[in-house]
């Protein structure tokens, strides 16, 4: 099929030209999902370059966000292999369902890779595990920028993928940090800008607070900073992607941030307290960086709640929905056909609903010292780095 090239139809003793604009084209190759782009991009030179620029890639990456998917990472100890997953995110319309198909993506060639976030634009940072490598990988166009090694030298190190919007960057924030048995040695910060067409390299940057700390748990890139938790310091990490900046921000004095889930709450940070001896949940918004001021709302927990596991409970954000997702994975070899869920709550209506992930039933993937991780907001991304 040549692009926009007239047909002849014949009508009788008539015969009429029939063509299909090639802007009707572009918007009907912006609906289908990744793989099948990645097929089209053989038809002809012109698709070639019409999927490959970065008109019909912002395009598409809009569409995208408009049918946002769950994360699925499964992490295999013993073999060192990580499989990556994706799952539509249910909606109020699926009432009809109570399950979704979940879609095999890629399988992490480097073994030793763990991923440390969720996804950024459709992007996902993966750190060794036994090496001191760090990644970035696209599962939907299977690409991976792999950055350059770093030296721990006996350090922790943790890793995490952030975004400035403003010069339309991916930004890789390292730290590096000693355990308690070395009081003395505060953690460094390195970034490198991610690029598969340029010379990559760590750059240090400077921690003007002096502010110690030993631990990170988790992480969340909301408009172009990024946000992690310090542990046990009542304290949180303000990374801004754009100015390399670091800014620590103190929690509440009543909240209990220790192990709490981030989220991104209407464009801003939000954090969800669980006291499931008091059936209650708090969230946590940071309405003001500069002046460091939260906001909180208290919410009862549904007794459908109780019947969750929960010390298998996770949870790892909002669906677009504004639901909060609660991921309840398999965990015991002991029940190999055990059924992944994924469970989303409701804020203002207090109330639960249930979904099974299908698919991942393969007993390959059901072995000993599985992991399996789930975040929300994935979407598919076609750009290449």
């Amino acid at each position: 099929m040549e692009d926009s090239q007239p047909s002849l139809v014949h009508a009788g003793n008539s015969t009429t030209t029939r063509t299909i604009p090639f802007d009707l084209i572009i918007e009907i190759l912006s609906l289908l999902p990744g793989k099948s782009l990645f097929r089209f991009q053989s038809v002809s030179k012109q698709w070639f370059s019409t999927i490959r620029s970065k008109f019909f890639v912002d395009l598409f990456q809009t569409r995208s966000k408009s049918r946002p998917r769950l994360l699925l990472t499964l992490y295999l100890g013993d073999a060192e292999e990580q499989f990556i997953f994706s799952a539509p995110e249910h909606t109020d319309d699926d009432k009809s369902s109570s399950s979704v198909m979940a879609r095999y993506d890629m399988p992490i060639s480097a073994p030793g890779y763990n991923l440390t976030s969720g996804s950024v634009n459709g992007f996902v940072c993966f750190r060794g595990v036994s090496c001191h490598t760090i990644a970035v990988y696209n599962p939907t166009t299977r690409q991976i920028v792999k950055l350059p090694d770093v030296t721990p030298n006996g350090r922790y190190m943790y890793a995490c993928l952030g975004y400035d919007p403003v010069e339309d960057q991916y930004k890789v924030l390292c730290v590096m940090m000693f355990g308690s048995e070395r009081q003395d040695m505060q953690p460094e910060h390195f970034v490198c800008t991610v690029s598969s067409s340029q010379k990559q390299e760590w750059r240090k940057i400077e921690n003007p607070t002096g502010v110690d700390y030993r631990c990170i748990f988790g992480d969340k890139c909301i408009d172009g900073a990024l946000y992690y938790e310090v542990g046990r310091q009542s304290r949180i990490v303000r990374f801004d992607v754009r100015s390399e900046k670091i800014q620590f921000i103190k929690t509440p004095k009543e909240s209990n941030m220790y192990w709490s889930t981030f989220i991104n709450y209407k464009g801003k940070l939000g954090s969800v307290d669980y006291s499931c001896t008091e059936n209650l949940m708090t969230l946590w918004v940071l309405e003001d960086v500069e002046k460091q001021e939260w906001s909180s709302m208290m919410f009862v927990l549904p007794s459908k709640w109780e019947d969750l596991p929960e010390t298998d409970v996770v949870s790892k954000g909002l669906i677009h929905t504004g639901e909060l997702m609660v991921f309840i994975p398999w965990l015991e070899s002991s029940k190999p056909f055990y059924p992944f869920y994924v469970c989303y709550y409701d804020f203002y209506k207090e109330s639960t609903r249930k979904f099974e992930i299908r698919g991942m039933k393969d007993v390959d993937l059901r072995r000993i010292n599985g992991q399996m991780f789930c975040y929300p907001g994935h979407i598919e991304n076609i750009r290449f780095l």
